[in-house]
């Protein structure tokens, strides 16, 4: 036998291919139905808000009336709101979830094919490996519980690097055109992209110009801003115009270097790393951070133009989301840049397979994909009861709120927008600015949220007993500043308590405490 006929004679056949992927999808499917109870995490709702109106009453928006465009993915508005027409609000969480699955799992099929057309004597081994970690670790398996387009953003992505990477320029186009509009970060694959398709083709950007393909790059993102333009008057979503917005201190501080240390951390498959006592998150950290620079010195010095491609976007991944921020707080933006790293890593972690004999390679990454199946298991589990408590609480809120008859212009000041919103009529004062522009500046004059109610003439009001009892609201800063309102808090009348959250009737705007 040849050396060039054993890892043929060694490589993943596609039906263990099949067998990976569908296993790792009947985890995450067991997981929704029998962990999560199909719940998505409260961002989620926001968007599906957005799509109920647009299935409802066919205008994309959160509040009826009022054009403001708070969802962060363009693309993702859309399939969601095609979903609610098709499964309606009773079947939509359920939908989102499968949907995410399955896009997950054909990005593991493309991605997998890629590895293994490359393949070397350790081709399979690798393969293994990558396919135990995409489909198995925590920070992937948990973010498909969520409902959020990360799995939609992640698909497109491998779509878009593996036609370029074989020359398949119309496809490169279609897919490079889809994710623009699937994620603003779509541009940090750019320049991958076009190295990629520089690399398998001399004629790549002359094909790539021709006006059939341009049209498939530029059309989506074209449209979005046609659609929006004529729409919301901006290209940009409200969500990220108030995250870069907050006059924010906590945000601010998320520039220190701790944070940064950390954020690289939290971006970079270890997202619950301030779940984690103080001296192990810097171990991990230190550790992460020796591997990051080791898999980047082997990429550079034995990788090809595909794993550069890869870890060159990693890079460029956290300095924008460090850059952003507020970007490191949510476990969701650390998919992509794992994804990428991972790859990008391909160079150094098949040279440390290579090592071991064949055998004991295959048993590896068998043994790591069982680990990490149950590190996943573990974790959605320990998260389902945080997502089981907004939706019964927020929910049970939104439903005693309808009871109550309020009148179709009743506006309720809420800071969790997205499960309340969902399951609510109601126009929405949203705390955070996402879907409510009104509210950015008065953040920014460090308003209390009882003068904020006081301001915009909120007739009712949602909130936690937590920042309650202690006086304080997330990127508000305190619930109330001072008697007088303190005062007018306590004449609000207490309509319900669901669990931890609470629904006021607020007096009206001007009145005074006797």
């Amino acid at each position: 036998m040849t050396a060039t006929e054993t890892p043929r004679k060694k490589a993943v056949s596609p039906r263990e291919l099949a067998i990976w992927i569908g296993v790792a999808a009947a985890l995450r499917l067991a997981l929704a139905a029998w962990v999560t109870g199909f719940v998505l995490v409260d961002d989620a709702y926001i968007t599906l808000r957005y799509a109920r109106n647009a299935a409802e009453s066919g205008s994309l928006v959160y509040n009826a009336g009022e054009a403001v465009f708070g969802v962060t993915s363009p693309l993702w508005g859309f399939v969601t709101s095609a979903m609610m027409v098709l499964l309606g609000r009773g079947g939509i969480e359920v939908g989102v979830l499968v949907l995410g699955i399955a896009l997950w799992s054909v990005a593991a099929w493309v991605l997998g094919a890629e590895i293994h057309s490359r393949r070397t004597a350790h081709g399979a081994a690798f393969l293994r490996l990558f396919l135990c970690v995409f489909l198995f670790a925590p920070v992937f398996v948990d973010n498909q519980m969520l409902g959020m387009e990360t799995p939609m953003f992640v698909c497109l992505a491998a779509l878009a690097m593996s036609a370029a990477n074989s020359g398949r320029i119309t496809a490169a186009a279609l897919w490079t055109g889809l994710l623009m509009v699937a994620r603003p970060e779509g541009v940090l694959f750019a320049p991958a992209l076009l190295w990629l398709g520089r690399s398998s083709s001399t004629r790549f950007f002359k094909d790539l110009l021709a006006p059939g393909r341009l049209a498939l790059t530029l059309g989506p993102g074209l449209a979005w801003v046609a659609f929006a333009v004529a729409h919301y008057g901006t290209v940009l979503p409200q969500s990220m115009v108030a995250k870069s917005g907050w006059n924010s201190a906590h945000y601010d501080s998320l520039m220190s270097i701790e944070a940064v240390w950390f954020g690289v951390a939290r971006l970079t498959f270890l997202p619950f790393i301030d779940y984690l006592p103080m001296a192990c998150a810097h171990g991990l950290t230190a550790i992460l951070m020796v591997g990051i620079v080791a898999a980047a010195h082997a990429c550079w010095s034995r990788g090809d133009a595909w794993s550069r491609a890869w870890m060159g976007t990693y890079l460029l991944a956290i300095v924008f989301y460090i850059a952003g921020k507020g970007a490191t707080e949510a476990s969701w933006y650390a998919v992509p840049p794992s994804v990428a790293l991972l790859i990008g890593s391909g160079p150094l972690l098949a040279g440390l397979m290579e090592k071991r004999p064949a055998p004991e390679r295959r048993h590896l990454a068998f043994a790591a994909a069982a680990v990490l199946g149950v590190l996943s298991t573990a974790f959605v589990h320990r998260r389902a009861p945080l997502l089981r408590s907004y939706v019964d609480g927020y929910g049970a809120c939104a439903a005693t709120l309808a009871a109550e008859n309020p009148g179709p212009n009743e506006s309720v000041l809420i800071g969790e927008i997205g499960v309340f919103g969902f399951q609510s009529d109601q126009p929405v004062i949203d705390v955070g600015a996402l879907v409510s522009p009104e509210i950015l500046p008065l953040k920014n004059t460090g308003m209390s949220l009882i003068a904020m109610a006081q301001e915009t003439g909120a007739h009712w009001l949602v909130i936690s007993d937590i920042a309650l009892e202690r006086n304080s609201y997330p990127s508000v800063g305190v619930v109330w500043s001072g008697l007088d309102e303190m005062r007018w808090l306590a004449r609000a009348q207490l309509v319900a308590r669901h669990k931890d959250k609470r629904l006021y009737r607020l007096p009206k705007a001007g009145s005074s405490a006797p």
